[in-house]
């Protein structure tokens, strides 16, 4: 399996493709997999990079939680072992995040990014919606991968998968394969403000996209995005839901490749 040595980690990546570089970056309790169809949609015009990032799936690392300010220091020492200048950047949930932040830090190293379903440091009202549900949090303390994910996979977050055959089944392989305690999601605290506060000084092209049937707070936290970066481009299939991008991919990635190669340069 391909690794690269980084940042004193051992990331595990898959490449295909070929142009411009584009990073993938999966969310909560995901890997790599998780960013197949985007990476295969993308990769005849792009040079298509998906990681499990550090401490997910086949990725290595210091147990406990991890900073966003760890995660942009594995991103870029990602880009230089693969002498990469500067890339565009997918993201997904949770990954969302790590984006933000490395747009925020390295802008000179990034051209554009497409947020999936997007979650956002310093704006929580999922949160809330988490807090709510008193079944999920006592079983995630009482195994924080397995006792939590038959009650996560049962929620409406999920509606859209289980009406698509095989595509639960195909998600629960991938969350079970999870090796990361809810701990490493859990951020450590950080000084100065937090990333909501920050979205007016992103400079890179951006798009959020999102699926209509997600829950409300996340379609808040995506419209908070939207509102917060210039030019920000917010785009709703209003039938999907979290895990649009596989729930119909070719919509979908139709929509990103546009966004990420508009005319005249896409072939028609």
């Amino acid at each position: 399996m391909p690794y690269s040595g980084v940042n004193g980690q051992r990331l595990y990546y898959e490449v295909g493709g070929d142009g411009d570089p584009i990073v993938l970056l999966h969310g909560f309790l995901g890997n790599a997999d998780l960013m197949e169809a985007p990476a295969t949609g993308l990769g005849s015009g792009f040079r298509a990079i998906r990681i499990d990032r550090r401490l997910c799936g086949r990725s290595e690392g210091p147990p406990g939680p991890v900073s966003l300010a760890d995660e942009v220091a594995d991103l870029t020492a990602l880009l230089d072992w693969f002498g990469i200048d500067a890339t565009h950047l997918v993201a997904h949930d949770e990954g969302a995040e790590v984006a933000i932040e490395f747009a925020l830090t390295r802008p000179e190293r990034t051209r554009s990014m497409a947020l999936l379903a997007p979650s956002l440091d310093g704006f929580d009202p999922w949160l809330k919606e988490f807090a709510a549900q008193p079944q999920l949090v006592a079983a995630i303390h009482a195994d924080p991968v397995f006792g939590a994910l038959g009650k996560w996979l049962a929620s409406p977050v999920f509606d859209v998968a289980r009406a698509r055959e095989g595509m639960q089944e195909r998600l629960t392989e991938i969350f079970r394969r999870s090796r990361a305690g809810v701990d490493r999601f859990i951020r450590p605290p950080r000084t100065g403000p937090a990333q909501a506060e920050r979205l007016g000084a992103i400079e890179a092209r951006t798009a959020v996209i999102v699926g209509g049937r997600d829950l409300p707070g996340r379609l808040q936290t995506a419209q908070t995005i939207a509102a917060g970066i210039a030019g920000c481009e917010m785009i709703t299939f209003p039938e999907l839901s979290r895990f649009l991008h596989i729930e119909e991919s070719r919509a979908v990635m139709r929509r990103m490749t546009d966004f990420f190669l508009p005319e005249p340069e896409i072939e028609r």
